[in-house]
């Protein structure tokens, strides 16, 4: 019965002595929250290699971040709360040993990546920044990256992660795309791209190569065109290019493993989609989808704009127009060459004129005129002859004047060719003009469905808050 009591006492005392560490350390917690210190949260009990937390509140990233009972676990899984950001301090402090990291939709702004993460899931965010925790580019083990409906607009981060292999960021936010970003990942099999806003994929790299690549999607953008054929896909299988404003791709020849390809809801002309669609029979590629609009060409069933063909009438009547314009053209012409020339000769023969008669003439003393012994003054005479020896000369052009009338024609001959350059350049414009407005129509409508598809999320959004505020209500 001594024995008995006495056990029973040390349990109480050893259950009392956890109560109280327990409690000091949920204190403790507390008061680093109100300070501003760190935060701990506790993994669920009864969960083997897996912090599971439920709901996980942490609104303010300046804080550390302590995750109580996660020392042994290597998977991490958040499915629900409200976490604002997880920087570069709490990859390297709390999450420093997790590989699999699961995020449900919890209005995440910033994701860190640790070096020991291989798979990170962070679907249905507000991800407009991925932070690489650190270190040289060797030391991640990232295989797996899925951050599909986030607000991403660039690339330029994912370059550290030379062993990843699948590369999920469709319903992003990205307009442009340097391939240049994959270069170093030679183990990258899946890159999906699609709804999103590119309308231009470049290559800062001439030598682009990226051996194991299987699987390319790029559906529900707005690219207009894609060179293919400045990058080196030796292993690409499947390329999704629907839903996009294209009008020709170059480089399917030389896909050697393609085997499906989507091409509908595109803007091909029939020239160009009637080549490519013979590259892609001669190789046995599939076209897996189709228009519904169109019967197509070559047994498929994707829509093309033809070219069309003028009947005779139409080019006989272009014809006589034509002829008619070159006519009135070549009037005009000749009329301006000929008043040119005018111009040209009346000119030289103001200036030989010029040129004879001195522009300058010594002043002589003035001479008393002497009278003559029949009264008429020296100099004096009747007739024509006295008059033009008294006549003076009424023109006079320096040469200062000549060279400033020439400053002036040269000037003139230059407002000309400027004119005439202005005139190609409004031409040129026209042509811009006319497919940017296509462009700017097509942008619009694709505009209109991620407004939709936006509506959607916020719907889903709203519905994961309102769960969020019974849960809050039920504690």
């Amino acid at each position: 019965m001594f024995i008995h009591r006495a056990r029973y006492n040390f349990s109480t005392m050893l259950l009392l002595s956890s109560c109280t560490l327990l409690g000091c350390l949920v204190c403790l917690a507390l008061a680093d929250n109100q300070s501003g210190g760190s935060v701990a949260i506790e993994c669920a009990p009864n969960q083997p290699n897996v912090c599971f937390l439920k709901s996980m509140n942490f609104p303010n990233p300046n804080q550390g971040l302590v995750l109580v009972g996660a020392d042994d676990k290597k998977n991490l899984n958040i499915k629900s709360g409200r976490v604002d950001a997880l920087r570069a301090e709490h990859c390297t402090a709390s999450l420093a040993t997790f590989e699999k990291v699961s995020i449900g939709r919890v209005g995440l702004r910033e994701l860190c990546i640790a070096p020991s993460f291989v798979q990170v899931s962070a679907e249905h965010n507000l991800i407009r920044e991925l932070l690489p925790a650190g270190g040289d580019s060797s030391s991640y083990r990232l295989e797996v990256l899925k951050l599909s409906y986030n607000q991403i607009e660039s690339v330029d981060r994912i370059q550290p992660f030379h062993a990843l292999r699948e590369l999920y960021l469709d319903h992003n936010a990205l307009s442009t795309l340097d391939m240049a970003s994959f270069a170093k990942l030679a183990k990258l099999q899946k890159l999906h791209l699609a709804h999103n806003r590119l309308n231009q994929i470049t290559s800062v790299t001439s030598e682009l190569a990226l051996p194991a690549l299987s699987v390319i999607e790029l559906q529900n953008n707005t690219l207009t065109d894609l060179k293919l054929h400045q990058w080196s896909l030796p292993a690409l299988e499947r390329l999704e290019l629907a839903s996009n404003n294209l009008t020709n791709v170059r480089g399917l020849d030389q896909l050697s493993m393609l085997s499906e390809v989507s091409l509908a809801s595109n803007r091909w002309q029939c020239t160009e989609l009637d080549q490519m669609l013979e590259v892609l029979e001669k190789n046995e590629v599939t076209v897996r989808d189709g228009d519904r609009s169109c019967g197509g060409i070559r047994n498929s069933s994707i829509c093309c704009t033809a070219e069309t063909q003028p009947t005779e009438g139409a080019l006989l009547d272009e014809l006589n127009k034509f002829t008619e314009l070159q006519n009135r053209y070549n009037d005009a012409e000749r009329t301006f060459n000929e008043k040119i020339q005018e111009e040209i000769v009346r000119f030289g023969e103001l200036v030989d004129s010029m040129m004879k008669e001195p522009s300058t003439e010594t002043p002589k003393p003035p001479v008393d005129p002497k009278p003559d012994p029949d009264g008429v003054e020296a100099g004096s005479g009747s007739g024509v002859d006295g008059e033009q020896k008294q006549r003076p000369c009424e023109c006079s052009c320096s040469e200062e004047n000549l060279k400033s009338l020439q400053t002036k024609l040269e000037e003139l001959d230059g407002l000309l060719n400027a004119n005439n350059a202005t005139l190609v350049e409004l031409r040129d414009n026209q042509s811009q003009l006319s497919f940017h407005t296509v462009l700017a129509k097509h942008e619009f409508r694709t505009a209109v469905r991620r407004g939709e598809h936006k509506l959607k999320e916020l719907s889903s959004m709203l519905a994961m808050l309102r769960e969020h505020v019974k849960e809050l209500k039920f504690k």
